[in-house]
Order: C-alpha cells, then structure tokens, then sequence
C-alpha cells in the first residue's frame, strides 16, 4: 500500500537513534526544577517527525542525484526502485518537516521561544543534510554536524520543551555520548560507501581519508563516547551513577 511505502521510506529502524537521546535529556529535569512533563509526548513526536523526515529526504536527495544504485542495501530503496516517485517523496518530507514545524509552535507558545533556535536548527540541519543547494554531506561536513545534532541539540531540545530553560550543562553535554554513538553509525554506513560515493562526486570523510584512516576515526568516535561518561561524572555534573 502507499502507506506502507512512506513508512518503509522513513526507515523506521533508525528511528529510535533520536528518541533515546532525548528521553535521556527530559530524563535530567527529575533532578529539581519545574518540568511538564504532559508536554514530553508532544516533544517526542516533533522530533520523531523530523527524524523520518530527515531520513525520506536523505533517501529522494541521493536517489535524485544518482548517489544511491538501485540494488544498494542500506536505505529503503523506495525512491531508488521507482516504488516512489522524486516528486512524491519531496511531498512527504516537506509534510513531515512541516508537521513538525507546527508541533514546535504549539511548544514555544506554552513553554516559551527558547526552544525556536533549537527546532529551527534541527528543521535546517535535517534538509540541508542531503535537500537544498549544496548539501552538507556532500562535502564531508556531515559526520561532525551529526554529533552536535543527533547529540547535545537533542538532549539540551528536549529538556527545554518540557522546562522552558534554553540552556542548562548537564542536559546539553549529555548529549556529546549519544551524538557520538550516532555519529560512529553515520561513520560506518559511510566506510561501506567509500567506492559508490567517490564515484557520484560525494565527499564524506571517509571518501577523503580513505577507509583505514576512516576506520580509524570510527574507533576514535566509539571510545570518545564511552570517554565522555567519564568526563561527566569527574566534571561533577552528573554522580558516578552515570557510568552505569
């Protein structure tokens, strides 16, 4: 069914790399403060809009560029197959992003505008990722702006939605883990692209370095994370509960 198509093109497995983030991040606000937490549902489902967004765009944006073949594996292989069409995969995205949109007006007008920077941040970084004029993946930004997205704006954007508070340490920096998690799948699903990439023109890092050097900076990604704990706990933001 059509339906089961745009769902399929939305990746749903990659999905819950976002959610955990952030109910890390709300998770922060049971340590004192004000928090309503009735709006934490609300939150989670802007950003798990964003998220599927973000991922049809990546999916019509490479298959409309010749990036992706159509027998390659790790995408939804909708758009690259003619399941979808460019067109209506443009239409989904930009449904997706702008029901998002609304979700965080609703948002900013209990809790305040400090979350507007945030979600207008993460709405920018999901299209111009792969949509938009000179995509950022293209030329290799996109495994370090995947870190401060998928990471500290997560943590620090779900916080805020449910406190109003635009800026507080241990919600923001929590997020460095996570972001570099993420960043480290990023990392890896581009080490098994390099050929496919150079070939199209794309410009990731591991395209630029090559694969052993790539491969290098994956490692590096996966024990900066487990590090960061560390560095949390001995910064005295969070008790050693965290290495746990």
């Amino acid at each position: 069914s059509r339906l089961a198509l745009w769902i399929r093109a939305t990746r749903p497995p990659y999905l819950p790399t976002s959610i955990v983030p952030a109910l890390a991040g709300a998770l922060v606000a049971l340590d004192g403060g004000a928090a309503d937490w009735w709006l934490l549902p609300v939150a989670l489902l802007a950003l798990l809009l964003v998220h599927a967004a973000t991922d049809v765009c990546n999916d019509v944006e490479d298959a409309a560029r010749g990036v992706d073949a159509p027998d390659k594996l790790d995408n939804s292989r909708v758009f690259t197959t003619g399941l979808l069409t460019i067109g209506e995969g443009r239409r989904l995205y930009a449904g997706l992003f702008g029901a998002a949109t609304v979700l965080g007006v609703v948002l900013c007008l209990v809790e305040g505008p400090a979350l507007l920077p945030i979600g207008v941040a993460g709405v920018l970084g999901g299209w111009l990722y792969t949509g938009g004029p000179r995509p950022y993946k293209y030329v290799g930004l996109g495994d370090p702006a995947i870190v401060v997205l998928m990471g500290p704006l997560l943590t620090q954007g779900a916080y805020t939605a449910i406190t109003g508070d635009g800026f507080h340490a241990p919600a923001f920096w929590l997020g460095m883990a996570p972001g570099l998690l993420i960043a480290s799948v990023l990392a890896g699903n581009n080490l098994s692209d390099i050929e496919e990439d150079r070939a199209a023109g794309v410009r990731t890092i591991a395209v630029r370095v090559g694969f052993p050097a790539a491969r290098a900076l994956f490692l590096a990604a996966l024990a900066a994370a487990f590090a960061t704990l560390v560095a949390l706990w001995a910064s005295g933001l969070f008790a050693a509960w965290i290495l746990l």
